[in-house]
């Protein structure tokens, strides 16, 4: 035997459902600061100069204040107008964007990811400019050798006739100046 059964289903009673967006720029940047400590072979500002022809034969290019600047990837690498400090910087930002069913909802799950995309992005900043220093400080210090050969060479003639230069690498690969001078 079998029964027949009779369902009824009326209209569901779905309600539409409005979700919320929420966005906001994370940004975020760092800096890496280096001394460029010149020997005083000529006077101070001469030994500037000479640094500044040495770094703008190297592609860097002027500023208006006196500094001078360079990029390296996404790393800007920046000699101050004085020639004492050269400083790195990064900078990195993201659009960081949540959704949800209330407003309040939506802020806070834009506060939480705008928190890890800031960590996300220091991390980011801090490794470009990790890996970026080593290859700055040996552009400085190639830079910083060429100055003080040529410095040596002015301060050499300064004090009489020069008579014969040699450059040469040494046992352990350092540069050699010998210049003889007749006073």
């Amino acid at each position: 035997m079998s029964r027949g059964y009779r369902v009824r289903m009326g209209a569901p009673n779905w309600r539409p459902v409005t979700y919320h967006d929420a966005a906001k720029q994370v940004e975020t940047a760092d800096a890496i600061e280096m001394d460029v400590g010149v020997l005083e072979i000529l006077p101070e500002a001469e030994m500037t100069a000479l640094l500044r022809e040495e770094l703008a034969a190297a592609g860097w290019s002027k500023g208006q204040d006196g500094s001078m600047t360079r990029n390296s990837g996404a790393v800007e690498v920046t000699l101050s107008p004085d020639g004492r400090t050269v400083t790195a910087r990064a900078a990195a930002s993201r659009q960081v964007t949540s959704r949800a069913t209330s407003e309040a909802q939506a802020a806070s799950r834009l506060e939480e990811a705008g928190k890890r995309a800031e960590r996300d992005l220091a991390e980011e900043v801090a490794r470009r400019l990790g890996a970026q220093e080593g290859e700055i400080r040996g552009e400085l210090q190639a830079a910083l050798q060429k100055v003080y050969v040529q410095a040596l060479r002015q301060k050499a003639a300064s004090m009489g006739q020069i008579e014969s230069v040699h450059e040469g690498r040494g046992a352990d690969g350092e540069l050699e100046l010998t210049i003889k001078v007749r006073v």
